[in-house]
């Protein structure tokens, strides 16, 4: 807290505390009167000013919170100037003018927090939500009504109305404050409390205050005058420091969930008490009775409502399940299984092997903990399917996958990873004799002749490439990389034959170790640029752009590829990530500037930078000071990170700040259909794997043709990457995909050069 706010509070609370210590020792009435009003008054204008300086601290996205906070503390602070005129009149009726403004506190105090609240909830809970408030609400307004308000019949329906409104409003805004916290999953703290605690506070002081004026027994200086000033103050300090954020703990996210499910037991529960107790008490108000009663019912019919509900929605979810089990098995063998051979295809093979690379990486130092990759092309498949057609080739590879199969006798994991590539996996193989044997036999038995029954026998040998790890690579992708390596070699030899991966990788890990070296003082060196990638409609019209990260070290391009995951490793992404963010959202505004129409642009976002504490806040006050809209930025978040349980209230919050999100890299991931459909999500892009071979790999266009209606269904936007040919253009334009991106229009350009040649110049508004 600032010294001059600090030394404002602390005389501002000893003055109105004196004033009330002044006012239980003056003999004078009048002089008590003065002083009770002088020491509310401070301490209401006190409240309000906490309230202000409360609202101007926090983010703009909090603000709405702390707005509601503020202008009922400023209601309560105007009630009491008008209270104080009433005195000074000497006219207090009952009820009175000062009781609009404070009637009115309540009822925004609350529909503050419901608005919050339910701001924060998914749409699937909203409406349990809503019956847990109505029915702790109406019972809680019960039972404070059949014990405080007095029997009898009141002089006029105003004055049994104020009595009724002072605890239905005050209480109804302590109790849903209350059930605020659990139902969003907000960590209580103990400016929360505070709240609460004036709340109530001013809530029962003045239920009191009524009775006491109703029986005449109203004197200043009274200890129980106190209690306004109590509530005001504990109040204004609780909205000084609330902060009224979701915790990422997902254990107390769990336990709020489960004390949330006890709300509507605990309400019928008061609800029956209050109906044992208006019947045993005496004879009261029939209105009021009436009140009471109709509140209890109440209580029970949303109780029994919100019970009938849970109860479909366990059905539907159990029946809904079942059917997302069904789809995903069907889902899952879709994209990770050759449709044509049986065998894993690339993206099982890929998982498959990451996985057993990092298994052997945690014994690196034992030579039993190797893993051997085994890369096989067929020589000369090319010229049977251009002579006998893809329906003779179609037969002959899955002959292939079956005798490569039958010669590894259950020995490794067959794939297939291309059109005419096999992959072998074996873990732990005995040594490179062992290995160059067995390798030695696949090449003997795949160029026996094949008897296919269209065309007779042919003869159609292969070629090998052999890499290991960790001998030959540091990780899955090198050791791919470098089974291409010797595959290639092989090849070039004569082919029908294998080859081992024999190069010293000693100089890559070097280099990966300067790469890593350099990219330390890559940002404050400038070595950084953004390029911008049309993403078009399929008119060919602009429609978005991504923007993508370059780095060049001493004049020569580094693969994003290389950088990320070392940037990613050492925590530089969050450095950088923001660089990409703050230079997109300036580049918008200069190509505004400079007249041009801008569509939004898609920048990609790490999950280390959505575990960064007030991320969102931080991206929307780039976005503030570059002078765009949230709404133009598309956030990109790969499938297996969005999929992430705990990134799931990020993201809400990263949706209601006005961003759009779009899953990256859609099918490479195991997604749950049921997490995807509460995702905040507009967007899915599609893979480029699946894209790069969806003209010849019937396994491909299944998956992007399942993919494209899912998002359908989900009513989601599509965007298909790495589109190079028209013969893929058109087949996803018949899938229903309707945005693209890829070579075939453009590759990723400067600024300047998309402006020039994809962007269209904003037409001026007509002056009048």
């Amino acid at each position: 807290m600032p010294l001059a706010e600090r030394n404002l509070t602390v005389a501002w609370a000893v003055a109105a505390a004196l004033l009330f210590a002044a006012s239980l020792w003056v003999p004078h009435q009048s002089v008590r009167v003065f002083l009770d009003n002088a020491s509310w008054t401070l301490a209401l204008c006190l409240s309000a000013f906490w309230a202000w300086r409360g609202r101007m601290q926090v983010p703009p996205v909090e603000r709405l919170l702390h707005t509601g906070l503020f202008v009922g503390t400023l209601l309560m602070a105007t009630g009491q100037m008008v209270w104080n005129l009433q005195v000074a009149l000497d006219w207090n009726p009952f009820p009175a003018p000062a009781d609009l403004f404070f009637l009115a506190v309540g009822p925004v105090w609350a529909a503050t927090v419901i608005r919050a609240t339910f701001a924060r909830l998914a749409k699937d809970r909203t409406y349990p939500a809503s019956l847990d408030f109505g029915g702790a609400v109406l019972a809680l307004l019960a039972f404070t009504l059949v014990i405080y308000l007095p029997t009898g019949e009141m002089r006029s329906l105003a004055e049994g109305a104020v009595l009724v409104l002072y605890p239905a409003t005050f209480l109804t805004a302590a109790g849903v404050g209350a059930l605020a916290i659990p139902t969003v999953g907000v960590r209580i703290t103990r400016s929360h409390l505070l709240v609460l605690l004036g709340m109530l506070g001013y809530g029962l002081s003045w239920m009191q205050w009524n009775l006491m004026v109703i029986h005449g027994t109203v004197q200043p200086g009274l200890w129980f005058n106190a209690s306004f000033s109590l509530s005001a103050l504990a109040f204004g300090w609780g909205a000084r420091w609330l902060r009224f954020e979701v915790s990422a703990d997902q254990d107390y996210r769990r336990q709020c969930d489960q004390l949330m499910n006890y709300v509507p037991l605990v309400s019928m529960t008061l609800a029956a008490i209050t109906l044992v107790l208006l019947f045993i008490a005496p004879d009261g108000r029939v209105g009021v009775q009436a009140l009471i009663l109709g509140c209890c019912l109440l209580v029970l019919l949303l109780a029994a409502l919100r019970q009938t509900i849970v109860v479909g929605l366990l059905n539907r979810l159990r029946t809904a399940e079942a059917a997302v089990l069904r789809n995903e098995e069907q889902l899952y063998q879709v994209a990770h299984f050759d449709a044509l051979t049986g065998l894993p295809n690339r993206r099982y093979f890929e998982d498959a092997l990451e996985r057993a690379v990092a298994d052997a990486s945690r014994y690196a130092h034992a030579p039993d903990r190797r893993v051997a990759l085994l890369l096989i092309d067929l020589d000369h498949f090319k010229s049977v399917n251009e002579t006998y057609g893809h329906r003779v080739g179609d037969a002959l590879l899955s002959e292939v996958a079956q005798r490569i199969t039958q010669l590894l006798a259950g020995q490794g994991l067959v794939s297939r990873l291309a059109n005419d590539q096999f992959t072998v996996m074996l873990l732990r193989p005995a040594s490179r004799t062992v290995l160059a044997q067995r390798a030695a036999s696949l090449v003997e038995g795949l160029s026996r002749p094949w008897e296919l029954s269209e065309v007779g026998a042919q003869y159609m040998g292969a070629s090998i490439g052999i890499s290991l790890f960790p001998d030959d690579a540091s990780n899955s992708a090198e050791l791919v990389r470098h089974a291409h390596s010797a595959l290639h070699a092989t090849k070039s030899a004569g082919r029908g034959s294998y080859r081992f991966y024999i190069e010293e990788f000693t100089q890559i890990t070097r280099g990966r170790l300067e790469l890593r070296r350099r990219l330390h003082s890559a940002l404050q060196g400038g070595e950084f640029t953004l390029v911008y990638q049309p993403q078009l409609n399929q008119q060919r019209q602009t429609v978005g752009a991504e923007a993508l990260l370059r780095w060049s070290v001493d004049g020569k391009a580094v693969s994003p590829d290389e950088f990320i995951p070392l940037a990613e490793e050492s925590g530089l992404i969050v450095p950088i990530g923001l660089w990409v963010f703050e230079t997109a959202c300036r580049q918008v505004a200069q190509w505004r500037a400079e007249g041009w129409q801008v569509p939004v642009v898609s920048v990609n976002v790490s999950t280390i930078q959505l575990r960064e504490p007030g991320f969102t806040q931080t991206l929307l006050g780039v976005t503030q000071r570059a002078g765009v809209s949230p709404a133009v930025l598309v956030l990109e978040i790969t499938e297996s990170q969005l999929l992430d349980e705990s990134l799931y209230a990020i993201a809400l919050d990263l949706k209601n700040a006005g961003f759009a999100l779009s899953i990256d890299d859609f099918g490479t991931g195991h997604s749950s259909l049921i997490k995807l459909k509460r995702l905040p999500v507009g967007e899915l892009k599609i893979d480029k794997v699946f894209v790069r071979d969806i003209v010849v790999d019937v396994n491909d266009r299944e998956i992007c043709a399942t993919i494209n209606a899912l998002a359908r269904t989900l009513g989601l936007e599509v965007v298909a990457e790495g589109v190079e040919t028209e013969e893929q253009l058109q087949l996803l334009i018949k899938m229903g995909c309707e945005r693209f991106q890829g070579w075939l229009f453009a590759p990723a350009l400067a600024p300047e050069q998309l402006a020039r040649h994809w962007l269209q110049r904003q037409v001026p508004l007509a002056v009048h």
